[in-house]
């Protein structure tokens, strides 16, 4: 049996060898056995950016809001984490698609595909100890800043398939959003 985290290892890493196969430059490999990721930092960063961003930003920009929280948690914490195209299971149903076509398609048609099917896969930051962080769902379906904190997904690597949501990586890195057109400044919170 394949332990947890070698499933969301392996997974993550051949992501980074699917990047590469679509022609996209895949960011450095780096893996640290150490937890990088801060709950409490998590926390705090996370309601600061609901407070300061209104519904519409937090509820449709969510390839922004995971743009944003790399430049936060590399300038206020120096963790470099990864932006991460995938799919997502919960109770035995998939979310997000990220197959071989619509990767292709997105490269293909650019800005057309963004505006014509918007953001089809799930998109979350993986940190170099392959801990998952998804501040998108919290920022997504949360009205309140209370309900934004109990809704923030943190999952240890020890922790990422034993229970739903079950992350399955595709895509990594920020050169996929440059290809396709996608405009944004990663420095730029």
């Amino acid at each position: 049996m394949t332990s947890p985290q070698r499933t969301y290892t392996a997974e993550y890493m051949a992501a980074f060898d699917r990047t590469e196969s679509f022609g996209l430059k895949a960011p450095r490999r780096v893996l640290v056995r150490k937890d990088c990721i801060d709950p409490t930092f998590t926390l705090a960063a996370a309601l600061k950016y609901f407070d300061s961003h209104s519904s519409f930003e937090r509820t449709r920009m969510p390839v922004q809001t995971n743009a944003d929280f790399l430049a936060i948690f590399w300038q206020e914490a120096q963790v470099p984490l990864e932006l991460t195209f995938g799919v997502v299971d919960v109770g035995g149903k998939t979310y997000g698609e990220c197959s071989d076509a619509t990767i292709r398609r997105y490269l293909r048609d650019k800005d057309l595909a963004w505006q014509r099917e918007g953001v089809p896969f799930r998109v979350w930051l993986t940190s170099p100890a392959c801990e998952v962080l998804d501040v998108t769902f919290a920022m997504v379906t949360s009205e309140t800043r209370e309900q934004c904190a109990k809704r923030i997904i943190y999952k240890p690597v020890s922790a990422s398939h034993l229970s739903p949501p079950v992350y399955h990586p595709k895509v990594v890195g920020v050169d996929f959003l440059e290809q396709t057109g996608v405009l944004f400044d990663p420095e730029v919170v």
